[in-house]
């Protein structure tokens, strides 16, 4: 596919979601940083539970805007461009080590430069979470999980069910190598949404598994105190190390 199916699905995917909200409704809509992601041999998505932002208004996640979040000091974006980054530099044969990690915690530009042939993402396109609040998890699910309700009117699961298969629909023209889940809330709920389709029940909380070209990858959220420098660089080995094994 191309960034032109990509943007397509999240045309429709926001008319619907404006028709239903009535146009009052922030949202974040998700393509890869560059053109540069689909002449990756990994193409490599990074997918979190909850749109994090304070714009008020409708936008796309440009590398520019993700810089933004970065200069917040905002953490879950933070630690996610360093997992992005050191994944990326594995992936092409160049080892990351924890103080390197470290020292790019505050060069913005460096890290940046190193993700821009990736994709950022979040499960839930409506912008819910700010900055010193807890997660919404239970409407996370509710928005995306089959038989739950998000909207109090509505009666019959449209929503839902359109929000889901959206969300299926742009997972997949991201064509992804690899998907990476992070969080309990998300690794559940992302095997939940693919119940019907793949076998991704298999995916073990923070292990990897394999379905056909993807290799859906579950990691602790970058909030979680279990997510170090260590972490970082001992979980992007274990995943190229999975990589090597697999046949391309």
């Amino acid at each position: 596919m191309s960034i032109v199916e990509v943007r397509k699905t999240n045309e429709d995917w926001e008319c619907e979601l404006l028709d239903w909200t009535n146009n009052k409704i922030s949202y974040w809509s998700y393509e890869p940083f560059s053109e540069g992601y689909w002449n990756e041999k990994y193409k490599t998505v990074f997918c979190n539970e909850e749109a994090y932002g304070n714009s008020g208004a409708n936008c796309v996640l440009t590398l520019d805007k993700f810089k933004g979040w970065l200069e917040l000091g905002n953490r879950t974006s933070k630690f996610s461009a360093l997992f992005l980054y050191c994944l990326y530099k594995q992936l092409h044969n160049i080892s990351i080590t924890e103080k390197q990690l470290r020292d790019l915690y505050y060069n913005n530009n460096e890290l940046l430069d190193g993700i821009r042939n990736t994709t950022y993402m979040n499960l839930r396109k409506e912008e819910k979470w700010k900055e010193g609040t807890s997660e919404d998890k239970e409407g996370i699910r509710s928005s995306l999980v089959s038989g739950m309700k998000y909207f109090e009117n509505d009666e019959d699961d449209r929503h839902n069910k359109w929000n889901r298969g959206y969300t299926l629909d742009f997972i997949d023209a991201l064509e992804a190598d690899i998907f990476i889940i992070t969080g309990e809330t998300g690794w559940d709920v992302l095997k939940k949404i693919y119940t019907e389709i793949i076998e991704l029940d298999k995916l073990p909380m923070n292990g990897m598994y394999k379905i056909k070209n993807t290799l859906y990858v579950s990691i602790f959220h970058p909030r979680s105190s279990n997510f170090s420098y260590n972490y970082i660089v001992e979980k992007t080995g274990a995943i190229y190390d999975e990589l090597q094994k697999q046949p391309n």
